[in-house]
């Protein structure tokens, strides 16, 4: 009889916590335009809850309440703050502003440069890191996660190519965005890029994959930068084990960092992952 009441008061907190989950929906558009802002993160500053809007953005966000502060941002927009009593008015569309770019324009001056390499482009490692949904009816609350590296480039650097390794993915498709970060006090601090990169992973793709950058003149400066990969997008569709992982290597340095989504607090991890850019430097 005992444990039939603990099994009754168990189900019955589940079936609350559910019943007491708010789903807001509703989209992102461009301030000016009014069109819509594909793949602009929402969260929750500090928490771990939020998720990214879809191609035509479309949002769908489970939060535990409307108490919360959320913030909107996306590639090339200013960050839009949403106070709780615009949410519990009834606000579910968005408008960002756009975004003066934050790099320079490259200036092609005839300087010597050579080819090199930024980062870790090792298959094999310690340990996998893992990402995904295993056990999880839902994966647009795992929409946001990112995860990165600390670099330091010695020269002025021109990116040419952006790499990382799936050691196992089980998703028919993965959409990831590449972000380049200052490096304050450890962690990552301003956001670099002002053009939307992005990464496509499809039919289980396992291996490296590769972005080509040299379209976007992306060049650093001799300073520590963080590089990370953002989760947008994913199959829906039977989300049960379903994961994905990039080898990681462990050394005396903290220079892996991440976060569950656009707003929650970094992490940092004494490991190296298997990410890097093809360079030319000065």
């Amino acid at each position: 009889m005992f444990r039939s009441v603990l099994v009754f008061l168990l189900l019955w907190l589940l079936a609350t916590s559910v019943r007491a989950q708010t789903i807001i929906e509703g989209r992102v558009v461009h301030a000016q335009t009014g069109a819509p802002v594909p793949f602009a993160t929402l969260g929750v500053p500090g928490r771990g809850l939020g998720t990214v809007a879809d191609e035509h953005g479309h949002y769908l966000l489970r939060l535990p309440d409307l108490r919360d502060t959320l913030v909107v941002s996306c590639v090339g927009f200013t960050r839009h703050v949403v106070v709780p009593a615009a949410l519990a008015a009834g606000q579910r569309e968005f408008r960002l502003a756009p975004q003066e770019q934050a790099l320079r324009d490259v200036v092609v001056e005839h300087r010597r440069v050579h080819p090199g390499l930024l980062g870790r482009n090792k298959e094999k490692a310690d340990v996998l890191w893992m990402g995904g949904s295993s056990g999880k009816e839902t994966v647009d609350d795992e929409w946001g996660w990112e995860f990165g590296t600390v670099l330091r480039p010695t020269h002025h650097t021109y990116l040419e190519e952006f790499h990382v390794f799936l050691a196992t993915n089980n998703y028919e498709q993965l959409r990831f965005r590449l972000n380049l970060y200052t490096l304050e006090q450890g962690k990552p601090g301003r956001a670099l890029l002002s053009k939307d990169v992005q990464l496509i992973c499809t039919n289980k793709q396992r291996g490296w994959l590769t972005v080509d950058l040299r379209p976007y003149e992306i060049q650093l400066d001799a300073q520590p930068v963080v590089a990370t990969i953002q989760w947008l997008q994913s199959e829906k569709t039977d989300p049960w084990d379903k994961y994905f992982s990039i080898p990681v290597t462990r050394q005396a340095k903290q220079v892996v960092v991440e976060r569950e989504n656009s707003e929650a607090a970094w992490t940092l991890h004494p490991m190296q992952p298997s990410l890097y850019f093809t360079v030319m430097t000065e």
